[in-house]
């Protein structure tokens, strides 16, 4: 009986161990992992991810401090930046879906000091960027490009767009067919903006970025002679108002950052009143523009970064079961990233042959609201809104419905 506990546990043990597990090898931890996603893109994504969570669990039996599940969660969400390389062994498609299998380098000693990491304050790569690294120019501006738009992208920017039934509920009109009426409340998640986006994006600007300056205060004109009165805007409509406040001169001119020989081109809204601004390499810059904007006219980046999206909701009983479901579109083309219009306005960037000065002229903001493009090709700032939703049911889900959710889903091109 005992022997054949014995080779149960073997047979258990070998099954649920990897056959090739992470390993250090000098100063990187060298792990094998496979991904799957609905684009080869997020296939590798998932893959790298998973390679970093082994190299996690190698370095965590090595360490007697606590590690706590925000730090791992920090380097799952920015594992491009701790890997020095890796080679795809295996890739497929099947029924829609892209499954890979990588051979990843992490950076041992990178990925140790974010996980030790226990300032709040202080970002985890403050100090040991890229572009303070032993790389080539051209791997650092590679690697920059690919951080960035791994991180860019994986922003759940749907979860940042709040919605809410409003106070009336939902309201049964009868008619042909039945009609529901509701209210929805759409407003801005700032303090998912200031709690989660600002520490993901300042982690990611400062690991790429070739220089940068930060907390750099808004500037608003005292009102008032005795007592002299500063009094900061209750709302901010337009790209125009930020870069005013940043105390940006007109046409096109940006903050310049000691050490860069340039001006930022990333400029991100840390607090209330203070943004850090960033110099991304110009060819780092141009990846990440084009993959987050999209083409209008003659192959133009538009400055939008969706095409719109979509509320969606879902119609319920009293006992929360699913009756129906509507979806409304709606007018929402960007989410915490824009652009300055009025800079592709005077000087167009075109996908894949960007100008040699575009790094001087084109910026990108990371701000707390969401906007759309009005009739005049401005953005519409919104940090609120509400809107009248109608949909019609037939009458027996009518019958049945008594309360409503609802949702976002944004759509890229």
């Amino acid at each position: 009986m005992r022997k054949l506990f014995a080779c149960l546990a073997i047979i258990a043990f070998s099954l649920a161990s990897p056959a090739w597990a992470a390993r250090e090898e000098g100063s990187f931890i060298v792990a094998e992992s496979e991904g799957a996603g609905l684009t080869r893109e997020e296939a590798l994504m998932d893959a790298r991810r998973n390679a970093v969570q082994q190299a996690t669990g190698v370095l965590s039996k090595g360490v007697t401090e606590v590690i706590d599940d925000l730090a791992r969660e920090n380097v799952v969400q920015l594992s491009r930046a701790f890997i020095e390389k890796f080679d795809v062994l295996e890739e497929r498609e099947s029924d829609g879906r892209w499954s890979v299998k990588i051979k990843a380098w992490v950076r041992g000693e990178d990925l140790l000091g974010v996980l030790l990491q226990k300032d709040p304050d202080t970002s985890p790569f403050d100090g040991a960027g890229l572009f303070v690294s032993a790389l080539t120019r051209e791997q650092r501006v590679k690697e920059a490009g690919e951080v960035l738009i791994e991180i860019f992208n994986s922003v759940p920017y749907e979860n940042y767009v709040r919605t809410d039934i409003g106070a009336g509920g939902v309201n049964l009109r009868a008619g042909s067919g039945g009609e529901v009426s509701l209210n929805t409340r759409f407003s801005f998640d700032r303090e998912r903006y200031f709690t989660q986006a600002v520490p993901l994006f300042g982690a990611v600007l400062d690991y790429v970025a070739e220089a940068k300056l930060k907390d750099v205060p808004f500037i608003w004109e005292p009102r008032g002679s005795n007592p002299v009165v500063v009094t900061p805007p209750s709302g901010i409509a337009s790209i125009a108002q930020y870069m005013e406040l940043m105390e940006m001169q007109k046409g096109n001119r940006y903050i310049d950052v000691p050490g860069a020989g340039n001006f930022a081109n990333v400029y991100l809204l840390k607090k209330n009143y203070y943004f850090d601004c960033y110099h991304v390499s110009p060819e780092a810059f141009a990846a990440l523009m084009e993959n987050l904007l999209l083409s209008g006219a003659h192959n133009r980046l538009a400055g939008r970064t969706f095409e719109g999206a979509d509320l969606k909701i879902a119609f319920k009983d009293s006992g929360g079961r699913l009756v129906n479901e509507h979806v409304q579109p709606l007018n929402l083309h960007n989410v915490m990233i824009f652009t300055n219009l009025d800079g592709l306005r005077r000087s167009p960037y075109v996908r894949g042959n960007p100008g040699q000065l575009d790094g001087q002229r084109h910026a990108l903001f990371i701000l707390p609201c969401m906007g759309t493009i009005d009739a005049s090709n401005n953005y519409l700032l919104i940090e609120n809104s509400t809107a009248s939703i109608s949909a019609k049911l037939p009458p027996e889900d009518m019958r049945q419905v008594s309360q409503a959710d609802s949702s976002i889903v944004m759509k890229r091109q």
